[in-house]
């Protein structure tokens, strides 16, 4: 779960803000309405929900991609 945090916590700044260029490029909603979800939250939860869906992607490679073996 560590990894995973420091994951989330790594990549979400660059990939938000790639999303948010292509909503904006792609949709023409501002950087505010994606970070809130078209104002549905404060820009503050707003980022917690971002940065616990990015954590949820990390968690499920980290789970994957390196599981735990128990050594005997």
């Amino acid at each position: 779960m560590m990894m995973a945090a420091l994951v989330a916590t790594l990549l979400c700044f660059p990939v938000g803000a790639l999303f948010a260029f292509l909503s904006y490029a792609v949709l023409g909603t501002s950087v505010q309405e994606f970070v809130t979800f078209g104002g549905a939250m404060t820009v503050f939860a707003g980022l917690l929900a971002w940065w616990a869906l990015a954590f949820v992607a990390a968690l499920i490679y980290a789970a994957f991609g390196m599981p735990y073996v128990a050594e005997s």
